[in-house]
């Protein structure tokens, strides 16, 4: 049995380092995209396009995943020293995973998002590479000026969007996402304490770059000339997306004014991990996909459910050893 416990150990560990909750929603935003150039006749020619469906949506989970396990493993491996005060239970600081072998799993995520962006198109490469030069910037700069780093996690989880069909025409899922990953970010920094702190002018520029951001992001719908989001088939299911965005809303004031910090950490891991793919379900339906738009719910209901287990695991991974049996 010991090998076996051991061995589970080292599979959770692994898994929390990459952010297995986030990964899954990160690769929902990207399925969605993978979608809907399927569902346009403008990138009909497009590799996501002609490939076969299971396998576009495959390369597009391992581009979000890889992404997110690059950022996330980066972020362990950087902070070491911190966490052995601040985080004792992850893997590095706790001693459950070797430093080698955190660096082995970080930049083999990389190079997975890569080789599966690759085959998206030379343009997809490129706009893969950006990102994750981004996740580098941020993990060096953004993560200690929170009024800058927080923006540029939104932009990363937009931008993402665009691997798999650079070319997309409108941009309005993308800009939602990423109003909704910075809302989380600042509430998430406020409510939890982070260092170091947001001030008001700090308060203040983070609200002007963001919206610089979503600016960006629809001027480039408008130079392409295309449509603000994707036309619903009828014009009531255009509220659909709108039911999703209230529920985001509702999750952010619920870890507001929730009484503990650990219940405001959980419910703003909620809105992080299963908005996306609730949102996604939206819009799925309301452009007359129901397979997909349920595939979509399935996924939320498991990233939410991941995100309690994932507190769960964090709690006993970092219990005692006699504790642990």
């Amino acid at each position: 049995m010991r090998p076996m416990r051991a061995l589970l150990l080292k599979a959770l560990s692994v898994l929390q380092l990459v952010r297995l909750p986030l990964a899954l929603a990160v690769g929902s935003d990207l399925w969605l995209a993978s979608l809907l150039a399927r569902w346009s006749a403008q990138a009909a020619d497009r590799p996501v396009a002609t490939l076969d469906l299971w396998l576009a949506l495959l390369l597009a989970g391992l581009v979000g995943g890889g992404m997110l396990g690059f950022a996330a493993g980066m972020n362990d491996l950087l902070d070491q020293r911190r966490d052995q005060a601040t985080n004792p239970g992850r893997p590095l600081p706790a001693g459950r995973m070797r430093t080698s072998h955190a660096t082995l799993i970080t930049f083999g995520s990389l190079v997975t998002a890569l080789l599966a962006a690759a085959v998206f198109g030379d343009d997809s490469l490129r706009v893969a590479l950006l990102a994750a030069a981004g996740l580098v910037a941020w993990n060096l700069i953004g993560r200690h000026l929170p009024a800058l780093g927080i923006p540029m996690m939104g932009l990363a989880h937009a931008g993402a969007m665009f691997i798999p069909w650079p070319g997309q025409p409108f941009t309005m899922p993308a800009a939602l996402l990423l109003a909704q990953a910075t809302l989380t970010g600042t509430l998430a920094h406020r409510r939890l304490g982070k260092r170091p702190p947001l001030d008001t002018q700090g308060t203040t520029l983070l609200g002007l770059l963001s919206l610089a951001c979503v600016a960006g992001l629809l001027w480039l719908q408008w130079r392409r000339g295309a449509e603000p989001w994707p036309p619903p088939d009828r014009p009531w299911l255009a509220l659909l997306p709108l039911l999703a965005l209230g529920w985001f809303a509702w999750l952010l004031r619920a870890a507001a004014r929730a009484p503990a910090r650990e219940d405001a950490a959980l419910l703003l891991h909620r809105a992080l991990v299963a908005s996306p793919p609730a949102t996604a379900a939206a819009w799925c339906a309301s452009l007359d996909h129901p397979v997909a738009a349920a595939a979509f719910a399935g996924t939320a209901v498991a990233c939410w459910v991941l995100a309690s287990l994932a507190r769960e695991v964090h709690a006993m991974l970092a219990a005692p050893p006699a504790w642990r049996g």
